[in-house]
């Protein structure tokens, strides 16, 4: 009899170890796929955010390309631009030694003469005192201008720049407009203060 308890208690023990160790599988099983799918789901989603933040760099480095190459092109057309600056202000100076230049400035110096008052100054560069020979006003070759003159009331209080300098500092926010319309074809939308 106290063998057929021991065999009894021993299958018992055998089965419930059996059956302690079929739950124990089955739970490693369910924990091992719970692992497994929470791994795949990391993994899955670290390929996505890898994926996105790489669209993100190739979109940031192609806007900032894009950028770029605006800000080189704008380099581009505001050099071109002062070239032409540099053009024309050398035309002015071979247009000094015209005849339409002499009697235009002569006809102005005229009229800033009229409107200051007889007894003017005026100073042109040096070379020209012949050209505004005006017996109204004095005239000293004394100007550190292109061309034109600056017309003063003998005192110095009151002046009138008709200097080459001045009137194309006062034109010019038109002529880069025009420059830069007769270059590329557009209007610039941007700030023209810039030289």
């Amino acid at each position: 009899m106290l063998n057929d308890i021991r065999k009894t208690i021993l299958n018992d023990a055998k089965i419930e170890g059996e059956i302690l160790l079929h739950n124990a599988e089955n739970e490693f099983e369910a924990e091992f796929t719970k692992i497994k799918l929470n791994g795949e789901t990391k993994v899955a989603l670290a390929i996505q955010e890898a994926k996105t933040l790489t669209e993100n760099e190739r979109r940031e480095r192609l806007s900032w390309a894009k950028l770029e190459a605006k800000r080189i092109l704008a380099d581009a057309k505001e050099d071109a631009i002062r070239a032409m600056f540099d053009v024309l202000i050398e035309k002015m100076k071979s247009y000094t030694s015209t005849k339409q230049y002499a009697d235009k400035m002569k006809t102005m110096i005229t009229n800033a003469i009229k409107e200051l008052g007889e007894n003017a100054t005026v100073h042109v560069k040096k070379g020209e005192k012949k050209l505004f020979a005006i017996p109204e006003a004095s005239v000293k070759e004394d100007a550190n201008i292109i061309g034109g003159a600056i017309v003063e009331t003998k005192d110095g209080k009151l002046r009138i720049d008709l200097s080459f300098e001045e009137l194309f500092n006062i034109q010019k926010d038109v002529i880069r407009k025009d420059i830069y319309t007769i270059m590329f074809g557009e209007e610039k939308k941007k700030n023209t203060n810039k030289i």
